[in-house]
Order: C-alpha cells, then sequence, then structure tokens
C-alpha cells in the first residue's frame, strides 16, 4: 500500500493468497538484498524487489529482508486474516465481533473501510511486535474473551504511533512507555460501552494513548507542574500537531483528540489515520 517503513521490524495484514509487493528504496548495500520466507529465498522480480504471496493458511508469518553480506536485515511479521466471510451470525468462532454498518449508511465510503479480514491472536502470538514499540496484544478489544482473540489493524496506525514516539523524545519529553489504553474495537464492544456508531476504533486505524513511564497507568506529569491535568495530554497534542505539518506525514492524517483526567483514569490523547483532520478537546 505504498508505506515506506524505516524500521527493522514491522508488520504487513494481508488475505489468504493476496500478493504484496517489498522493495527495499535507499539502498545501503552495493551487493543487494534477499528476501527470505522462512529458510527460503524467494526470486526477486528486480535489484531488491520482490512479489510475495501469503500462504492459504492464516496464522503469523517471519519474513527477512537482508543484505548480502548479512549486515543488514528487517524482519517483516507477515499475519495473514481470517477473511470476514467467515463470521457469522456477529461472530468468528466464539470471538463476539457485531455488525458494521452497511455502504448506505456511511458518508464518504472511502474512509470508511470495512474490515476484510481479521487477526487472530492467540496465546502463541500475542507478543509478537507489530512494530519497534509496540505488540499485536495491545491492539485487541477490551471485551471479555478466550482466545482466539481477533483484531483489525492498520500498518498506517502503526506508523504514527512510532513516530509520535520518537517525536516525544527528541522533543525533550523521554519515553520508555507509551501505553494504548484502547485500540481495536468491535462493533459489539463499542455499542456496550455506548461508543459513537462510526467511531475510528472499530475501522482498526485509532487508538487512544499517553505516555506512563513510572508505570503507574496514568498519564505522566509531562509539563512538570507537579499535577496532573488535560495540560499533559495537550503536551502530547502539540507534538502531534507539529508532526502532522510536515510533507512525510500527510499520508498520516487524522483525527487528535485531547482528554482531560476522570476519577478512573488518567489524561490521554486520541490519534487515528482517517485521512482528513479532526479535532476535538474534553476536560
Amino acid at each position: 500500500d505504498d508505506i515506506v517503513v524505516p524500521y527493522s521490524i514491522f508488520s504487513v495484514f494481508v488475505l489468504p493468497n493476496e500478493k504484496i509487493e517489498f522493495e527495499v528504496l535507499y539502498s545501503q548495500s552495493d551487493s543487494g538484498y534477499v528476501l527470505k520466507d522462512i529458510d527460503k529465498e524467494l526470486k526477486a522480480k528486480s535489484k531488491n524487489r520482490w512479489l510475495w504471496r501469503a500462504p492459504q493458511e492464516p496464522g503469523a508469518y517471519k519474513l527477512m529482508i537482508e543484505s548480502a553480506n548479512g549486515d543488514e536485515k528487517m524482519q517483516i511479521n507477515a499475519f495473514v486474516k481470517v477473511p470476514s466471510e467467515r463470521v457469522e451470525g456477529g461472530k468468528l468462532k466464539y470471538f463476539h465481533i457485531g455488525h458494521y454498518p452497511n455502504e448506505a449508511e456511511l458518508e464518504g465510503k472511502e474512509h470508511y473501510i470495512v474490515p476484510d479480514g481479521y487477526i487472530e491472536v492467540t496465546e502463541k502470538n500475542k507478543n509478537m511486535q507489530v512494530s519497534p514499540h509496540f505488540k499485536l496484544k495491545e491492539f485487541i478489544s477490551k471485551q471479555r474473551s478466550k482466545f482466539p482473540k481477533y483484531v483489525y489493524l492498520k500498518g498506517q496506525l502503526l506508523l504514527k504511533l512510532e513516530k509520535i514516539r520518537k517525536e516525544m523524545t527528541l522533543e525533550g519529553y523521554p519515553v520508555s512507555n507509551m501505553v494504548v489504553m484502547s485500540g481495536y474495537r468491535t462493533p459489539y464492544y463499542n455499542k456496550s460501552i455506548g461508543n459513537v456508531k462510526f467511531s475510528r476504533h472499530v475501522f482498526g486505524d485509532a487508538a487512544d494513548v499517553f505516555i506512563d513511564n513510572n508505570g503507574n497507568y496514568r498519564m505522566d506529569d509531562l509539563n512538570n507542574d507537579g499535577k496532573f491535568t488535560i495540560a499533559d495530554a495537550d503536551v502530547m497534542a502539540d507534538v502531534v500537531e507539529s508532526l502532522s505539518k510536515r510533507d512525510s506525514f500527510k499520508g498520516l492524517m487524522g483525527g487528535l483528540g485531547v482528554y482531560g483526567p476522570k476519577s478512573h483514569r488518567g489524561a490521554f490523547i486520541h490519534i487515528d489515520t482517517r485521512g482528513f483532520k479532526a479535532r476535538w478537546r474534553k476536560p
């Protein structure tokens, strides 16, 4: 999907038998690169460019792009999704998905892409890295359920989270722990908590996040005023706004919401990649 990834580990989310193209841009190796599917080297379409076909069986597969001399490596965790056609009665196996709106209910359909499939999350793969600093389990819908569970997730959201995390540190707010308080929500769970019907969380490209370096599951005192208020979320929001003005961030355009603390939680920000700018603030 024309996503440019500058990290040594990332993920792709594909359907069974789907073809996906990988290409190394800005090559640092004169001897070129190879793409390995488990231990098998794939034939290149052209130098540093490959076409990979996903397996028929849903699950998690590891690919590796590496320089011919082995000095540079990038791991790609390829998650082959369970096709959405397998949802029956609003469920995948025993996991409640619920029901997505039909096209007639959606305005601006290009910004509301109903899932074509779901990542199956198991006890075995839940701790897999989907990007350098985030794991698959962090994006699971909060509803109560045994494994397997199912997630819809987009690579653009992961890119945005990683860029925000890095920029926070560059702006003088070191991050050792960015918490994803809420990632994907099934329509079933979203309805149960009374959230808006067309929440971006339902469409796999939204996350509510905060910085929690001290591990108390509350937003840290980012502005160093000795208090824990919405002003700390404003610090994160200001960094996101700064990023949004850069050309390299245009493909990640979306919503930014700022939320103040409540008795049961701290302050946080909402971010998504809906494709157009949206802003709101709730003390």
